[in-house]
C-alpha cells in the first residue's frame, strides 16, 4: 500500500475518473468521481477540477494542462486482491504492465504522460472490483462501499462539505 499523497490546501487537484459503464465494476471511478464532486463544498471548488476520463483518459490532457494542476488523482478500479469495494492508494508501477481494464494505458503509462504533459504530481487510487464483465451498474459490493471511498478522498484532497 502506497501512503496517501501530501496535497496542500492550496494546491490545484485534477481528478481524473477512469472506466466503462458497459463493464461492471469497471466503472467504478467514475462513479466514485461523481460522488467525490457532490460532497465538494463551493470553498474548494476554484482549486480542483473533475474529469470523467472514461476509456480514453489521455484524451482529456488538454482540459486538464489548461486547468494547470499541482495534483492528478487518478480514480480507477484496480484489482490489487483485496475485497470487492476496497480502495487504496496504489503506486501504478507496482501494478504490473497489463491493463486489465477496458481501457489502454496502464496506469504507469498514463502516470508518466500526464506528468510529462502538465508537470503535476500523479496519484492513484484503486478500487477493488467484484466483476469487471459486459453489463451495466456496478456491483452492490462496489456500491455500497462508494460514499466511504468518496469520504477518504474529500479528506486526502481537502475538501469540505
Amino acid at each position: 500500500m502506497t501512503d496517501p499523497p501530501s496535497i496542500d490546501l492550496g494546491e490545484s487537484v485534477a481528478i481524473l475518473g477512469i472506466g466503462s459503464e458497459l463493464r461492471g465494476d469497471d466503472a467504478a471511478g467514475l462513479e466514485l468521481l461523481r460522488r467525490l464532486e457532490s460532497r465538494t463544498g463551493a470553498s474548494a471548488a476554484d482549486r480542483l477540477l473533475f474529469v470523467e476520463g472514461g476509456v480514453a483518459p489521455e484524451n482529456h490532457t488538454g482540459v486538464i494542462r489548461r486547468f494547470d494542476p499541482d495534483w492528478i488523482v487518478l480514480v480507477d478500479a484496480v484489482d490489487f486482491g483485496a475485497d470487492p469495494g476496497s480502495g487504496k492508494w496504489a503506486d501504478p508501477d507496482d501494478l504490473g504492465g497489463e491493463s486489465f481494464s477496458s481501457h489502454k494505458s496502464t496506469p504507469a503509462m498514463l502516470r508518466t504522460f500526464l506528468t510529462r504533459e502538465t508537470g503535476a504530481e500523479v496519484a492513484l487510487f484503486g478500487v477493488q472490483p467484484a466483476e469487471i464483465e459486459q453489463g451495466e451498474g456496478l456491483s452492490s459490493a462496489v456500491t455500497e462501499r462508494l460514499d466511504d471511498l468518496a469520504g477518504r478522498l474529500a479528506e486526502t484532497i481537502g475538501t469540505s462539505h
